[in-house]
């Protein structure tokens, strides 16, 4: 996807998480890929007793939360939307170009109070459900770096009454804990794939596409990171279109030989950080080991950023340790903060 930004107006509003139930069915891997279908409108969402602007396909509506305040207008592709600024009465534009307010969009406090479902409908043109984060002061005026999550094969589900399986792991399972620092300032975005086998490219694709035009993303910080099939998806993802949008990838217990084989030594125009559990008997750890040495022999072009970290006597669940930063020394969000596109 080459990204033709819409020139608009508004803001996303912040909402509070669905509680939701969750489970891992597991599963071996199954190689066939579906694509997700489309949607159309869906509806709002409320808890705690504050409705706060949840329809993101509204421009420029604001809805009183439970405690008295402005939280925030709502602003799709059709723009026009203004933030609360927490009190009544001061209001701030929103969106690209849009003034900037330190103060203004998506509220602070915990991480699960601005993680929101957004099934399959949400939007007119989203074709997946998924789970949206929102740092604080989001809408505000500012852009903001985007990480797609893409989940492993036991959490496929149709986008709707399954949506809750994403999250049992990674960066949803965090965020629903309230273990996402507020500091770590990405709109987190994770994608729920349908049917069988592994996101393929043109479903992640389109999903760039929709995430771009419907918030207020930084284009040259846009970060994706998939576990297992979620990985596998992501390599071919970038097998396909390298560095066209994504400025850092951390891909997780993957498979990218069959990337390198299309792409060849452009792969390492995406700074690539791979992980994997030597001891995986799911997903071949050479899936992750060859790839990064191939890209790490290139020279025509050299490798941006190509990094291997591989764990002695791990099995196929390398991304817990991974995700939740058990070794500091691998802070793969901060690392990825480090690069943007060109």
């Amino acid at each position: 996807m080459a990204f033709a930004l819409i020139a608009r107006v508004g803001l996303l509003a912040a909402v509070c998480a669905l509680s939701l139930g969750c489970s891992d069915d597991g599963g071996a891997i199954d190689m066939t890929a579906t694509t997700a279908g489309s949607g159309g409108v869906g509806g709002d969402t409320s808890a705690g007793g504050s409705s706060a602007g949840t329809n993101p396909g509204s421009a420029g509506t604001a809805t009183t939360a439970g405690n008295g305040t402005v939280s925030g207008g709502s602003a799709g592709m059709s723009g026009g939307g203004v933030a609360g600024l927490g009190g009544m009465g001061g209001m701030a534009m929103a969106g690209m170009g849009g003034v900037i307010d330190a103060n203004g969009g998506a509220p602070a406090g915990p991480a699960a109070g601005r993680h929101t479902a957004r099934p399959v409908g949400s939007f007119k043109s989203n074709t997946a459900g998924y789970y949206e984060y929102l740092p604080p002061h989001y809408g505000n005026g500012a852009r903001y770096p985007l990480l797609v999550f893409r989940h492993g094969v036991g959490e496929n589900g149709n986008g709707t009454t399954d949506l809750d399986k994403i999250l049992v792991h990674g960066p949803p399972k965090l965020i629903k804990a309230n273990q996402w620092p507020e500091d770590r300032k990405f709109v987190v975005l994770s994608v729920q794939h349908p049917g069988g086998g592994c996101p393929t490219p043109q479903e992640m694709d389109d999903f760039f596409t929709f995430a771009v035009a419907n918030y207020d993303i930084d284009p040259k910080r846009i970060y994706l990171t998939g576990l297992s099939c979620g990985s596998i998806g992501s390599w071919n993802y970038l097998g396909d279109h390298v560095n066209e949008d994504v400025a850092a990838a951390v891909l997780i217990c993957g498979d990218g030989r069959p990337a390198f084989q299309k792409a060849g030594c452009n792969l390492g125009k995406v700074p690539i950080w791979a992980f994997h559990g030597e001891a995986d008997d799911q997903v071949d750890p050479k899936g992750s080991i060859d790839t990064i040495a191939s890209l790490k022999a290139c020279t025509n072009p050299a490798a941006v950023d190509v990094r291997l970290t591989t764990y002695p006597g791990v099995g196929h669940d390398s991304w817990t340790m991974t995700y939740n930063l058990s070794n500091p020394a691998n802070d793969i969000y901060a690392w990825l903060m480090t690069h943007e596109k060109q």
